[in-house]
């Protein structure tokens, strides 16, 4: 019989203790204290005051940004945050306003003066041909002009309607063609993002991020080295989403050639909240939700095996632990805090903000906290200068527990039932309050401040100039510790686990941007402009490295690595550098027809030193068509043709040029080198080009279309390739010898189906296609990307997999064994043996296609529904749990009851160790998913008046509700990514799946 085990204390949160009850009710409490004190004084003379509010398509969001003048007077307001503006000593008994907005259709209307309480409702404009846009541009364009696709995301409508806590969330199915790939649904876990599906075959495909014009650090993968499924902090996370204005995403080369070297992926821009001329205006927002996984008694298999009589055992131990007291997982609350305040003078407007974040997910060793602070100051010294700064800090705590190859749901899934009464109760290695007791917490601390400063400088009327100068600079210390087990713990471990251990990494990122751009915008005729642009940035990008390795500590107490017994270290860092010059001319004709041609010259520290400069052309036109004196098509109230060719590029990793060497100990002991790598004087960088077409329509004013064919060819990939030993050098090098090619569609649509004063409907549909092939890998037959069901080969996707592929098996009745099993022989061929069998393409791990729908139903002007639901589909993902429950572990319901299983899938589970004939367990990961929903109710300004404010709004939100799947495992989207390799790895084992989530937010606008 066991001996029993000691008794476990209750689980504790990792990190400091969780914000209590009465820490929450304080907050909330000076927060309304703090409205109730910002009354505004009583307003006098009303009888000269005209006042009132902005409200977009169906009178429910107040609109930001909007411009209100008094016709016939100079006089200007631009709405706040809260949408309204306030118009004093007004003279007459009546006057006309006209509002406008970016993104709307004009309005005017006809008040009397003394009217306080007006509601001026815009309708969205089917195609918003006039909206500036910045990304991708020497100077802010008129969408007009722009030849290129360019996605907008409106962020404070987008965060009015969804309620999502970061970036990522803002940006999911909002843009067509830009995949967001969960990699966890652990707290503080944030996703990879793709646009366009991949293009390089060993480099990584994150678009440049960029926030007020400076280069940011985009680190998608970043956490505690060495712990199970630790990397999966995204650094496009740290930005408050209250604190985002806009998103600009352009996604390809023929955007992106302004960016030259790096921008091949695409560019997402952020562009932050900034201060207008007005009285202060003041926001606070409180966030209070929950997390919780969804029915895990229903998604996590029942395990099976067989007592020493040969009987089978089951064992749900979800439900089993439910019964026992002890559910595995809990709901994780979560809350977040905002104010905000703006406004200004004429001579500085500011915009401040602090954030304060709380979330916790469904294990107590999973938490996240964060602060952010955000200013932005514009100085408009005069008519022709003005300078602005943006300034960002963020300092981070996550605890993000443990995934993939340890943890609760690895022991969970992987568990014996004969283990029922034994102290694991049927968990593989140890119950989930070993996990919860305070032994084992990754960690990363991160803190992060964004600076930028821009000078905009217009000394003649036809001649501007800007200067943009930042730095992005981020220290992460990541932390992965297995403290001294107490007993009741080290009983489940082998000594040197219970042990302990820790792993430091250290890092800091800095990002150094240098940007000027000169635009002289002629008039050359009565119909014909010229705009010329020339300019150059600097980019720098340099990341120290501090790592601290230690095994086993010798007594309880002690965490860091100079107390293990065994301790290694290793320091680095890696700078790379960039300096470009563009020239971009564009001509226009009656406002109407546009033709811009751009040059850039970029060098690159880790180009090859035979390899001088990269040049990137772009060409691009468009034709408003309905503006055209012959339009008759008054169905069609817009339309824009566009067509664009450009060339971008991603650089070499750092050293991947450079000849290497490793110090090594000589004779006698004394220091020496020995050869390393043999590095490549001729590598230079992939090149990226791609032609896209497409036009923007409207059609009846209430529709609008946005479609675009891309074509993009990668030429120059980088790839490794082994030398030759007579050369001295050991290993591979870095060649420039393969090709890829990424074609697709992208189509979104908009349209206004019922606008009526108390009811209005908006639909929306985005749907987008990609897919890849490699042209060639420099004469080589396939390359494994690190886990073998996936190889890159020419004429398929990247990342593939290729599987020996069973069609055909019989089962020995009399003892079970599969017998006479056939396999594919590869395209046109017959049947054989499994053993001489070829792999065979199995499917793509990239979704082929992807997109997203949307409802918003308006009543009455201040109750408002929403849902999105967003799809991915024609890809698979290898279902690691279930291979290694059928094949390794044997505790699936096959291996207990084989009885009227398909004989090819129990050929998979005695051939599948090889890891090659899997087909069965390489899955459709095709999916629908519920992604949000929202009711949203503004309260009536009566009611927000009795605490002083100009408008209140409550709203309840709801994310990953729901999943319609054929998928065999816990998520579709779930990603295990591990090594090197990881980003092309698409499997999923034992990794929290995305989490179902409620959030309540309370808006005071004052």
């Amino acid at each position: 019989m066991p001996t029993p085990p000691t008794q476990i204390p209750p689980p504790t949160r990792a990190g400091a203790q969780r914000t209590d009850p009465a820490f929450r009710v304080a907050a909330i409490t000076l927060l309304v204290a703090a409205a109730v004190l910002y009354r505004p004084a009583s307003a006098l003379a009303q009888d000269s005051t005209v006042a009132g509010v902005v409200l977009g398509t169906g009178g429910a969001i107040p609109l930001e940004g909007a411009r209100v003048t008094i016709e016939g007077t100079p006089l200007l307001q631009t709405t706040g945050s809260n949408g309204r503006f306030r118009f004093q000593n007004v003279s007459g008994t009546e006057v006309t306003l006209r509002v406008a907005r970016v993104g709307y259709q004009p309005a005017s209307r006809v008040v009397r003066i003394g009217a306080t309480d007006l509601s001026i409702v815009l309708r969205e404009a089917s195609v918003q041909l006039d909206e500036i846009v910045v990304t991708g541009q020497p100077q802010g364009t008129e969408r007009r002009a722009v030849g290129n696709s360019i996605a907008t995301i409106d962020a404070p409508a987008a965060l009015e309607l969804s309620g999502a806590g970061d970036l990522t969330r803002l940006i999911n199915g909002r843009a067509p063609g830009v995949t967001i790939v969960p990699n966890s649904g652990r707290a503080g876990a944030g996703p990879t993002i793709t646009v366009r599906g991949l293009g390089s075959l060993s480099l990584n495909s994150e678009p440049l991020l960029y926030i007020d014009g400076i280069r940011v650090t985009n680190d998608v993968e970043t956490g505690p080295t060495g712990a199970a499924g630790g990397s999966v902090i995204s650094r496009l996370n740290d930005i408050a989403p209250e604190d985002i204005a806009s998103i600009e995403i352009i996604k390809g080369p023929a955007a992106a050639t302004i960016y030259g070297t790096e921008a091949s992926n695409g560019v997402i821009q952020v562009i932050t909240k900034k201060g207008r001329v007005g009285k202060p205006q003041i926001g606070i927002n409180v966030k209070q939700g929950t997390n919780w996984f969804q029915d895990p008694e229903g998604r996590i298999p029942t395990n099976y095996g067989f007592d020493g009589a040969g009987g089978i055992l089951s064992q749900n131990l979800v439900q089993e632990e439910n019964d026992r007291g002890t559910p595995i997982w809990t709901n994780g609350y979560s809350q977040s805090y905002n104010v905000s305040a703006s406004g200004g003078s004429e001579a500085v407007q500011y915009y401040l903000s602090g954030t304060y974040d709380d979330e916790n997910g469904i294990e107590p060793t999973n938490s996240l906290r964060r602060f952010a602070g955000h200013a932005n100051l514009s100085f408009p010294i005069n008519d022709e200068l003005d300078i602005g700064t943006s300034l960002n800090y963020v300092r981070g705590e996550t605890h993000l527990g443990m995934d993939y190859s340890n943890g609760v749901f690895f022991n969970t899934l992987y568990g014996f039932p004969f283990l029922r009464d034994t102290p694991t109760r049927g968990f593989l290695v140890a119950p989930p309050e070993a996990y919860y007791s305070g032994v084992f917490d990754n960690t990363q601390d991160v803190s992060r401040f964004t600076g930028s400063l821009t000078v905009n400088h217009r000394p003649l009327a036809w001649l501007s100039h800007r200067l943009i100068l930042g730095l992005d600079q981020t220290a992460e210390d990541n932390q992965a510790l297995s403290r001294f087990a107490p007993p009741e713990v080290a009983q489940f471990f082998d000594p040197a686990t219970a042990r302990g251990g820790v792993f430091v990494n250290r890092r800091d990122i800095a990002f150094y941007t240098g940007d000027y751009s000169a635009t002289a915008n002629v008039r050359l005729s009565p119909r014909i402009s010229s705009a010329t642009s020339v300019g150059g940035q600097y980019y720098q990008r340099r990341i120290d490295t501090l790592g601290v390795q230690g095994s086993e500590f010798p007594a309880p107490g002690l965490s860091t690595g100079i107390a293990t017994a065994r301790t290694f270290g290793s320091q680095d860092f890696v700078t790379n550098k960039t300096i470009g010059l563009f020239g971009q001319q564009q001509f226009g004709l009656n406002d109407r027809v546009f033709l811009t041609g751009a040059v850039r010259v970029d060098n690159n520290s880790a180009f090859g030193d035979n390899f001088d400069l990269a040049t990137y052309p772009k060409v691009s036109g468009t034709w408003v068509v309905s503006e055209e004196p012959f339009w008759r098509l008054g169905f069609v109230s817009a339309l824009k043709l566009r067509a664009a060719y450009g060339a971008s590029g991603q650089q070499p990793q750092s050293f991947a040029a450079l000849r290497t060497y490793a110090p090594s100990t000589g004779p006698n002991d004394l220091p020496t080198v020995t050869p390393q790598f043999v590095g490549n004087p001729d590598l230079k960088p992939e090149r990226g080009e791609e032609i896209e077409v497409g036009f923007e329509a409207g059609l009846f004013d209430r529709i609008g279309i946005d479609f675009t064919v891309f074509s993009k060819q990668t030429e120059d990939a980088i790839l490794l390739r082994g030398t030759p030993p007579s050369g001295g050098f050991p290993g591979e090098q870095f060649v420039n010898i393969g090709a890829v090619s990424n074609k697709g569609v992208e189509l979104q649509v908009n349209a206004q189906v019922i606008t009526t004063p108390n009811f209005a409907w908006d639909l929306g549909a985005g749907v987008a296609t990609a897919s890849n092939y490699i042209k060639d890998l420099g004469g080589s037959s396939g390359i494994a990307t690190g886990f073998t069901p996936q190889r890159n080969v020419p004429g398929y996707p990247i990342a593939s997999f290729f599987i020996k592929r069973v069609v055909s098996a019989e089962v020995d009745p009399a003892t079970g064994a599969v017998t006479s099993a056939l396999c594919d022989g590869g395209p046109g061929a017959a049947a054989v043996s499994c053993d001489e069998a070829p792999l065979v393409f199995a499917g793509t791990p990239i979704p082929k296609v992807t997109g997203a729908f949307t409802s918003t139903v308006t009543l009455f002007r201040n109750f408002r529904l929403y849902g999105l639901v967003d799809f991915k589909r024609g890809h698979r993902r290898l279902d690691t749990d279930r291979l290694n429950r059928c094949v390794f572990i044997g505790n699936c319901l096959e291996n207990a009851s084989p009885e009227g299983v398909d004989p090819r899938l129990l050929a998979d589970m005695a051939f599948g160790a090889d890891l090659q004939t899997i087909n069965s367990f390489v899955d459709d990961a095709g999916f629908f998913k519920l992604r949000e929903i929202s009711a949203s109710y503004t309260l009536p300004e009566r009611w927000a008046g009795l605490v002083g404010a100009t408008g209140a709004t409550i709203t309840v939100s709801g994310r990953n509700l729901h999943t319609w799947t054929s998928y065999g495992g816990l998520d579709p989207e779930s990603r295990s990514a591990q090594g090197e390799g990881g980003e092309l790895q698409f499997l999923d084992q034992a990794v929290t799946p995305t989490l179902a989530q409620f959030v309540t937010t309370f808006s005071l606008n004052f």
